[in-house]
C-alpha cells in the first residue's frame, strides 16, 4: 500500500497533538507503525487520504450502524441545519426520539440523553447512588465502560492481579487516585457464585452492578448460559440497582438490545452508539421509579450540547430505518453477520490456522489466534491470544483492500448496507492473509 499521505499528516499532527489523535486507539502503538488517515467513506466502503479504498468492518468502531454517509441520515441533519444548529432548550425531536426509544426497549419508562458512551454510563452510576443512598458499585474485570476515573481498571489491556476470584484493582491509567476506586468493587466476569456472594455480604453498602451484556472489549465475548438472569436475580433480590450497558449492543444487536435477546429487565441501561448512526449522542434509560430523582428531583444531570438538535435528527432517522418494514434492517444485520463469521471460520479451515471466532449476531464479532476452544475471560485472553499474530493479519487484509482494526481486542462489525458482495471480499482476503502469516 502506498500510504505516504497518512505518513507525512501523522509526522505533523504528533507536534500539535499529543499522540497525533484525539483517542488513545487511534494511535501508536495501537496503529503499527503509523495510523491510516480516514479521507471519505460511503455505505460498507472507505477511502483513506491516499486514494486506498477498503471495505469497512470497524465502522468507527460501531457506531456507523448504516454505513459511511447513509442519504436518509445525511439528509436528515440538512433539514436539521437549516432549522438551527443548537437551542439548549426543549424540542419537539427530544421528545420524539425519546418515545421511539421507549416503543423499543421495554425497560425505557423515562429517558435523559448526553453526548458520549462515556457521560452516560457516568451518569447512570452517579443515579444509583443516588437513588440507594450507597456508594458502592461492583465492575468486572474486562468490562468497559467509558474512561471515567471510577471505571478505569481491568480493562483496555490494563493489567491484572490477585487470584481470579478476587481481582486486585490497578487502574489503566496514571492520574487515577487510589481513594476514586475505594467505592469500586471488581470481580470475575462469567462467575455468577463470586458474585451473588459478594453481593449478599456487601448489599449494605452496594448502589449498582454494572456490566456489558456481552464482554466486547476482548473481542466478544458471550455471557455464560443463565449468567445475565441470574445477575439480574442476585441485584432484585438485594435491591441493588442493576445497570446493563448497552453502549455497543443497543439497537444494533435487536430493536430492544441484548436485554431483548437474553430476556433482561434492568433498573437501567445506557446507549450511545448505533444510537447516533455515526453522530456523537448517548442516553440512558430506566425505571420510572428511579428516573424521576434525576434534577428537578435530587440528583444532578446537566450538559449544554445535551439532545444537541443535529444528533437528535440523525437519531431519529436512524431509528425509523432500524423499525421500520417490521425490523427488515435488523433481519438483513444477523444474516450478514452469520455471513461474516461463517466466512472467517471457513477461511480458518482450508488454510488449517490455528483461531477461533467468536461472535453474537450483530453486536459484533472477532478472529482470536489461539489454542483454546474458546475465550470466556479478560485473562484468558491476554495469556492465551497472539497479539503480534493478529497485527500481522490485519496488515495483510489492508493490502488487500479490507480494513479490521488493529487491535486484538477491538471486533468487526457489519452495517445495514454491508453486502453479500462485501463478505465475499473479507473471505477471499482472510484467506489470503491467513496463507501470507506464519
Amino acid at each position: 500500500l502506498n500510504t505516504t499521505k497518512s505518513w507525512d499528516l501523522y509526522q505533523k499532527a504528533k507536534e500539535i497533538i499529543p499522540g497525533g489523535a484525539s483517542s488513545h486507539c487511534r494511535c501508536y502503538p495501537v496503529f503499527q507503525p503509523y495510523p491510516l488517515t480516514w479521507d471519505q467513506g460511503k455505505g460498507s466502503r472507505a477511502k483513506d487520504l491516499d486514494g486506498n479504498e477498503y471495505v469497512d468492518c470497524c465502522l468507527s468502531m460501531g457506531p456507523l450502524i448504516h454505513g459511511h454517509c447513509h442519504p436518509r441520515i445525511v439528509e436528515a441533519i440538512k433539514k436539521q441545519l437549516e432549522k438551527g444548529t443548537m437551542f439548549a432548550m426543549p424540542q419537539q425531536l427530544e421528545v420524539d426520539v425519546a418515545e421511539k426509544i421507549r416503543s423499543m426497549v421495554k425497560s425505557a419508562e423515562m429517558v435523559r440523553f448526553c453526548n458520549t458512551g462515556l457521560e452516560a454510563t457516568m451518569h447512570a452510576i452517579r443515579v444509583a447512588r443516588g437513588h440507594t443512598g450507597r456508594k458502592k458499585m461492583i465492575k468486572f474485570e474486562g468490562c468497559y465502560h467509558g474512561v471515567h476515573d471510577y471505571v478505569l481498571l481491568a480493562t483496555m489491556g490494563g493489567p491484572t492481579g490477585g487470584p481470579e476470584y478476587a481481582p486486585i484493582k490497578i487502574p489503566v491509567s496514571w492520574g487515577v487516585p487510589e481513594e476514586t476506586l475505594e467505592n469500586t468493587i471488581l470481580l470475575p466476569w462469567n462467575n455468577l457464585s463470586v458474585l451473588e456472594k459478594t453481593v449478599k455480604e456487601r448489599a449494605n453498602e452496594l448502589a449498582a452492578v454494572i456490566t456489558e451484556p456481552i464482554m466486547m472489549n476482548i473481542g466478544t465475548v458471550p455471557p455464560s448460559e443463565g449468567y445475565l438472569k441470574g445477575m439480574q436475580e442476585v441485584c432484585n433480590k438485594y435491591d441493588v440497582v442493576f445497570i446493563l450497558d448497552e453502549i455497543i449492543s443497543g439497537f444494533r444487536l435487536a430493536p430492544g438490545g441484548a436485554q431483548e435477546v437474553y430476556g433482561l429487565h434492568p433498573d437501567l441501561s445506557t446507549f450511545a452508539k448505533a444510537l447516533g448512526a455515526g453522530v456523537p449522542i448517548s442516553a440512558f434509560a430506566g425505571r420510572r421509579e428511579i428516573m424521576e430523582k434525576v434534577v428537578p428531583g435530587k440528583i444532578f444531570h446537566g450538559g449544554t450540547y445535551n439532545a444537541s438538535p443535529l444528533c437528535l435528527a440523525a437519531a431519529k432517522e436512524s431509528l425509523e430505518i432500524l423499525s421500520e418494514n417490521s425490523n427488515a434492517a435488523f433481519k438483513h444485520l444477523g444474516r450478514i453477520a452469520s455471513k461474516l463469521t461463517d466466512a472467517l471460520e471457513n477461511a480458518i479451515q482450508k488454510t488449517k490456522t490455528e483461531a477461533i471466532v467468536q461472535g453474537v449476531g450483530a453486536a459484533g464479532c472477532q478472529i482470536y489466534f489461539t489454542k483454546l476452544k474458546k475465550i470466556t475471560s479478560y485473562r484468558e485472553f491476554y495469556t492465551h491470544v497472539d497479539e503480534p499474530k493478529y497485527m500481522k493479519f490485519h496488515k495483510e487484509m489492508l493490502r488487500r483492500g479490507v480494513y479490521f482494526h488493529p487491535a486484538h481486542s477491538e471486533h468487526l462489525f457489519i452495517s445495514t448496507v454491508h453486502s453479500e458482495e462485501d463478505i465475499a471480499k473479507v473471505e477471499n482476503a482472510a484467506l489470503q492473509s491467513m496463507r501470507a502469516i506464519p
